[in-house]
């Protein structure tokens, strides 16, 4: 089942419907030669379908891929969203076995980074659990701020109750981020964000908590706009050869034309 997402198999684990010479087996069970692996055919395997999608790819070396996400594609198929995604386009380039080690919202734009192969015990699975990698994004709001640099320390919930679900909870999880104002200007303040944790929708919850919704944020009370401007602008990650390697993805040409000069400055 080459194209069978991965996800959609760790459920048929979970759910008992795969055995090994007749018996259930959990996900990561080892089999040996000659073994035989039975998958109950009543079971809905869902399939990532390689399709031809353009990719922009930032970095590549034998191990990991680092690719530029447009705004508005998924990372992996949902059960309502089956092609167009990322993980459509990589296998579609010819990576078939893509692990991504973290993940972006639909609506956020830039670098994302996947491993190309992933054994058991790769510290390639490790290093965003760890907090060993740099994110910086760009994300705009209709301003103005009040300051020129910030540290937002609140804690991150899900509430099936109440939409977004995803929001300010005192019993969620320790969220931090870091924001400094780069450039102020008549369509909104520019500022760079750069997580300490990685909470679901951790930059939009923040800036919206202290008064200050992203531009095109919908959900969180943002003002309208063509996009949500939020985009993983750098991620600076570990490698054995050159100890630290900064990707950088170009900065969206419907952010303020301040933006793509700051790169040079980087």
């Amino acid at each position: 089942m080459p194209d069978a997402s991965r996800e959609s198999l760790r459920r048929v684990l979970a759910a008992g419907a795969c055995r090994v010479d007749g018996v259930v087996r959990p996900w990561g069970y080892r089999l040996v030669p000659g073994a035989v692996v039975t998958v109950d055919p009543e079971v809905r395997i869902s399939e990532v379908v390689p399709e031809s999608i353009p990719v922009e790819i930032l970095y590549e070396d034998d191990d990991l891929i680092a690719v530029n996400k447009p705004p508005g594609m998924l990372v992996h198929p949902t059960t309502r969203v089956r092609t167009g995604t990322m993980a459509n386009a990589l296998r579609g380039a010819g990576y078939r076995d893509i692990h991504f080690l973290h993940r972006l919202d639909r609506e956020t734009s830039g670098v994302l980074v996947a491993a190309k192969h992933l054994p058991r015990g790769s510290p390639l699975a490790r290093m965003f659990a760890e907090r060993d990698v740099a994110k910086r994004y760009l994300a705009m709001t209709a301003g103005p701020v009040e300051w020129v640099e910030r540290t937002v320390s609140l804690p991150i919930g899900r509430d099936p109750d109440r939409m977004p679900q995803w929001n300010v909870q005192a019993d969620g999880a320790l969220a931090e981020t870091h924001f400094r104002l780069l450039h102020r200007g008549a369509g909104g303040d520019l500022l760079e964000a750069m997580p300490v944790t990685g909470r679901t929708n951790q930059i939009r919850i923040h800036t919206a908590a202290i008064g200050h919704p992203l531009l095109g944020d919908s959900a969180y009370g943002g003002a309208p706009a063509a996009r949500l401007f939020l985009h993983a602008w750098t991620l600076e990650i570990p490698t054995p050869e050159e100890g630290r390697r900064l990707i950088v993805a170009p900065v969206p040409e419907e952010f303020p034309g301040e933006a793509s000069n700051l790169l040079i400055s980087v």
